[in-house]
This record gives structure tokens, sequence and C-alpha cells, in this order.
């Protein structure tokens, strides 16, 4: 599985690195995991429901209120975002 960061996940990442609302490890430790096992239950690896995106799903960031939005098709992800639950649904 080949996954990429975009410019939106970058800068959202850093955003919120910088106020300190969530660790790198946290997110790091969090890819690593769905890396290896996609299904992993506390991921809640699950499908949205996006116009402009059909291959949308989300994870969320271990222990958190935080979810990050992705595309995946086959074996590839692209990495959309990291943005708490409440902006999920804005598609950050």
């Amino acid at each position: 599985m080949t996954i990429t960061e975009t410019t939106q996940y970058i800068r959202t990442k850093k955003k919120i690195l910088k106020r300190f609302i969530l660790k790198k490890e946290q997110i790091e430790t969090t890819l690593a995991l769905f890396q290896k096992n996609p299904n992993e239950l506390s991921l809640h690896y699950k499908k949205m429901s996006c116009k402009k995106d059909k291959n949308r799903y989300s994870i969320r960031v271990l222990n958190t209120q935080y979810r990050i939005l992705m595309t995946v098709e086959g074996d590839n992800t692209l990495l959309a975002c990291v943005c708490d639950h409440d902006m999920r649904n804005k598609g950050c």
C-alpha cells in the first residue's frame, strides 16, 4: 500500500501540531497501524458519502476525536486532511 500526502494534508497536520492538539507520534502510529491492518477496529475505518469524491474514507487518530480523511483507490491512498469530527462533514 502506498500512502501519499497532499499539500492540504500537510498544512492541516502542521496547524494541529503547532496548536499542540495532537502529537506527531499519534498521527504516525495511526498511519502505521492503518498501513499494517486497515481493518483494525480502533481506527474506525469508514467510507464517507461525498458527492465530489466517491472513494473518500476516514480513519480515527487513535484515542482522539480527530480524523484523517483520505481517498483510497486500489492500493493507493491519498491523505486529504486531518480534522476534528465536526469538520469532516465539511470536507476540511
